[in-house]
Order: structure tokens, then C-alpha cells, then sequence
């Protein structure tokens, strides 16, 4: 006798779209460093979409690309005495003193994003199931991943909070329309 196949569970039938966060806040590529780190701030995430003028994504700034561009250029020995930041490493998964000096204060509102941003997306399609989404973003080593269609416009963003959401509530959270920050 043949065994009766189990219907899918929820977490089996939902996908990306379902999960996705909509509100997403993007920078351009000609944005300042700084006013990308402002909207990081102001908006309690780590990283921003970079669009182009045609509205589609060509890269991701992170906090920690900023922080380790001023970092790398900052003048050692004059900035000894600087403060220092905590800053999760993904690749390392770990947590890192990050030296906060004066050149970020003077440069970081001079230099554009499109100088440190990462080229290299790291995408799913809106109808991924979630639990590709969640073995991409494990091999991956990252904690979002940009939902994006065919022609790379972003459609919204999956966060490994989405996940925990999904896990505590059973169900995907309403849904926003996605938005680019008003100047």
C-alpha cells in the first residue's frame, strides 16, 4: 500500500514575496558616504540598496564598508586616540573594534557611494521558496538578501529578522509599499 503524501507546511509554500520587507530605503550611487550612514542611523538598518537614475540596483553599502573605508584611510598615528565602534563582522562572525576618527568627520561627506559600494548582488526572485532564501543567505554569510525581478528592480528586502518573525508568529507581516527616501 502506497504511504499518503503530507500536505506542504506553511514554511514550504511560502516564498520570498511572502516574507519580504517592502519599506525599503535605498541610496544612489552619487550619494555621500555620509548621508548614506545618516539614513542607516535614522532608519535602524545596516545596509542600503544602491538604484541608479532608472530605478534599478547596482550595488549595496554597508556600515561596515563605510567604517572600514575610513578605517583604511584614516592617518594612524595622528588618530591613536580616537573612539572606537563594535561592528559585526559577517565573514568572521564576529564582533570588531572599529577606530572612529576625525577623517570621517571630513571626508566621509566628500566621497561617494558608488566608490566602496558593493557591485557583487546577492539576489532571489520574489517566488523563492523561503527555505532557498534562508539556505542562500547561510552559504552566502550574509543576513539580507535584495528581492529582485528580471530587469534588477528591487522589490524588497529579506532580513534574517523576517525569519525570526516567521518563526515567532507563524506568519509573514503586513505588507508596505516599497519607497526611495525623500531628499
Amino acid at each position: 500500500m502506497k504511504k499518503a503524501k503530507r500536505p506542504p507546511t506553511r514554511t514550504e509554500t511560502l516564498r520570498a514575496k511572502d516574507i519580504m520587507n517592502r519599506h525599503v530605503v535605498a541610496v544612489t550611487p552619487r550619494d555621500k558616504l555620509q548621508a548614506a550612514m545618516e539614513l542607516m542611523l535614522d532608519n535602524h538598518v545596516t545596509g542600503l540598496p544602491v538604484l541608479d537614475t532608472a530605478e534599478r540596483c547596482i550595488g549595496v553599502i554597508s556600515a561596515t564598508d563605510i567604517l572600514r573605508y575610513e578605517q583604511d584611510n584614516a592617518e594612524l598615528v595622528a588618530e591613536a586616540t580616537s573612539d572606537v565602534a563594535r561592528v559585526f563582522d559577517q565573514m568572521a562572525q564576529r564582533w570588531e573594534d572599529v577606530r572612529l576618527t576625525s577623517y570621517a568627520l571630513e571626508k566621509l561627506n566628500e566621497i561617494e557611494v558608488d566608490e566602496i559600494m558593493s557591485r557583487d548582488l546577492v539576489f532571489v526572485r520574489p517566488d523563492t521558496p523561503v527555505t532557498s532564501v534562508a539556505k542562500k543567505m547561510l552559504d552566502q554569510g550574509v543576513h539580507r538578501l535584495l528581492v529582485l525581478d528580471e530587469e534588477k528592480y528591487l522589490l524588497g528586502l529579506v532580513t534574517a529578522t523576517d525569519f525570526v518573525r516567521l518563526a515567532a508568529k507563524g506568519a509573514p507581516k503586513k505588507k508596505v509599499a516599497a519607497r526611495r527616501p525623500t531628499k
